[in-house]
């Protein structure tokens, strides 16, 4: 089993029947994937490089808390999909994405290791993070993980926190920023750019009646970013073709009163090609920079103004 014919597995059970191979578990929710989460893993690709092992990342689709406590579960800045692509990329061998539940939720903290090992018998070695919190009621940290693993005979590496502005990276922080625009700091904890993506679809063709052609995008994440115009760089997956584009992502209060869902609505700047963004076509957009929350507007002559001196400042930010 390697990156190149990797297999993602519901459970651990289905990972033992799928290798004998020793394994080196990186285990947490990596919402995300940020450069906290990064440190993590690529120490357990080094430990698992040096002991001829498998690096395995264990996760879950679904925030525990929305099992827990679902009235506060926290929004999510990636699907379970995009999350399994990202560690994917990131190195990891395989990906673990075993639901939360009842079972899980009632193991205590002492057995704990025994649970995984028994059933896991190629599992050598545990690599977490420093605030790591395991067992029933999270009351097992990395110390008590320590030590119980050493009883079943497992090695387990604790990986201090990244930092960023002298405070742990987190994926509570970067939705926090992220909801109110400051993409400068999402993407530096990150580690890469925030990116929105999908399946380009028709739009009523106001933006080219106004001058603005769009390329649109229903895109509706669980962790949003604020609403408002954004400055990045457009791709189409079909074409290959990437531009320097300028987006509003919002419900576009100036022109729809009932608008249901989000959308982006890229216009490119650069020169276009006809075949960019067709509907149906998959696309992507990263979002570098934001330039000004979305608002109403009192008329349409309003809005192209704005929308005239929102082009001219994300050009002076290429």
């Amino acid at each position: 089993m390697s990156s190149s014919s990797l297999k993602i597995f519901n459970s651990i059970e289905e990972l033992a029947r799928s290798t004998e191979e020793s394994i080196i578990l990186s285990m947490g929710m990596f919402d995300g994937v940020h450069c906290g989460h990064q440190k993590v893993l690529n120490h357990a690709i080094k430990v698992a490089g040096q002991e001829k092992s498998k690096a395995i990342a264990f996760t879950f689709p679904e925030h525990p808390a929305s099992f827990l406590r679902p009235e506060s579960a926290p929004s999510l800045l990636m699907d379970k999909n995009q999350k399994a692509d990202f560690l994917i990329k990131s190195g990891m061998d395989g990906v673990v994405l075993r639901t939360f539940d009842k079972e899980f939720a009632d193991i205590e903290a002492r057995h704990f290791p025994a649970f995984l090992t028994a059933r896991l018998p190629s599992l050598t070695g545990l690599c977490v993070g420093e605030n790591f919190r395991f067992g029933k009621g999270r009351c097992g940290d990395q110390n008590f993980l320590k030590k119980m693993g050493k009883e079943v005979g497992l090695s387990v590496y604790v990986v201090s926190s990244k930092l960023f502005s002298n405070s742990p990276i987190s994926s509570s922080r970067i939705r926090e920023f992220l909801k109110i625009g400051k993409m400068r700091e999402v993407n530096e904890m990150l580690g890469w750019d925030y990116i929105a993506s999908g399946i380009a679809v028709r739009g009523k063709g106001l933006g080219k009646e106004l001058g603005f052609p769009t390329i649109n995008l229903v895109w509706n994440p669980e962790a949003k970013p604020a609403y408002g115009v954004y400055v990045g760089y457009f791709t189409d997956h079909k074409t290959e073709q990437t531009k320097f584009a300028v987006a509003n992502y919002g419900m576009r209060p100036t022109v729809e009163k009932n608008a249901e869902t989000p959308l982006l609505e890229v216009h490119i700047l650069d020169e276009l090609d006809s075949q960019i963004g067709s509907e149906g076509s998959q696309i992507s957009m990263t979002l570098n920079y934001f330039l000004r929350p979305e608002k109403k507007f009192d008329s349409i002559e309003d809005l192209k103004s704005q929308i005239s001196r929102d082009l001219k400042e994300a050009k002076e930010l290429r």
